[in-house]
């Protein structure tokens, strides 16, 4: 068995499963096995596999046609140019929510004014509050979530990138924590699917990441609700907050951040979907 012959009986097994670009994952999970770059994979497809290799790669691939994500078989996700270990106990970091870090770095920036105190609200794999202290080094951050083992994964992916002594991870709960002083940027993606929409997601979501990261109410508002009663305790005067919505939301939390006296602007991703809404305090 070559590798050419091992990707082209794993796509097969993937398009009948339902996966997407069921070739590229293919060859992807390749290259995993091999240790090597999907480019390699594909410039080497006369190349005869081991029989370990081999073993290895079909029971990937199996996982992988029963929904796993990609991510979570390799543990690893790249997020703002830099590698984060993953696991179902935290939500896979989306390409969306670099929007949210790239607004506020940029905030940041133009700030440039001393210390800047940063809190990451639902921080999961620590995606968001390790890119803000690895990319801007007059950062601080606090970083909470309500799940332990997230916390750990993220204060895994802080000291990876060694920022780990510029954030300070919490387990704590939105509903029932208040800060001791405000922060200049208060970042979150929360999350945002309305609870009856839970079960028609993915199977591949539905069943692997965690529903806490996921489930954000009746409506999906929920958190938002949340961190607007809280502004005035999260955010300090001239301050901004930055949080990542799901379609068709990004109206209903402006008009919420701005029933609290923020001056709000959207940032859309590139399928044009208004995926950030930012409040700035007057």
């Amino acid at each position: 068995m070559n590798v050419h012959e091992a990707v082209r009986d794993a796509a097969g097994m993937l398009k009948n499963s339902g996966i997407e670009n069921p070739l590229f994952e293919a060859a992807l999970l390749m290259g995993f096995v091999l240790n090597k770059d999907i480019s390699y994979v594909y410039a080497h497809y006369d190349d005869p596999l081991s029989p370990d290799e081999y073993e290895k790669y079909i029971g990937l691939v199996s996982i992988r046609a029963g929904g796993m994500p990609y991510q979570y078989i390799t543990q690893n996700r790249e997020f703002m140019s830099l590698n984060f270990f993953v696991s179902s106990g935290c939500l896979v970091p989306r390409p969306e929510t670099e929007i949210l870090t790239e607004a506020a770095l940029s905030w940041i920036e133009h700030k440039k004014s001393g210390e800047i105190r940063v809190l990451d609200i639902g921080t999961g794999s620590g995606a968001i509050a390790v890119s803000i202290a690895y990319y801007a080094s007059n950062t601080v951050v606090d970083a909470i979530d309500i799940s332990s083992e997230a916390i750990e994964i993220a204060e895994r992916n802080a000291k990876t990138h060694s920022v780990n002594s510029r954030i300070h991870f919490m387990r704590k709960d939105l509903f029932d924590w208040e800060p001791d002083s405000p922060y200049d940027v208060v970042l979150s993606n929360p999350p945002y699917i309305p609870t009856p929409e839970i079960v028609s997601l993915p199977a591949g979501i539905a069943r692997y990441e965690p529903i806490t990261a996921l489930d954000g109410g009746p409506d999906g508002l929920m958190f938002y609700h949340e961190i607007a009663a809280k502004i005035n305790k999260l955010l300090k005067p001239e301050g901004a907050v930055f949080v990542e919505v799901g379609a068709g939301q990004a109206q209903f939390v402006s008009d919420l951040f701005e029933s609290c006296g923020l001056l709000t602007s959207v940032y859309r991703d590139l399928a044009g979907i208004e995926r950030v809404v930012r409040g700035d305090r007057k």
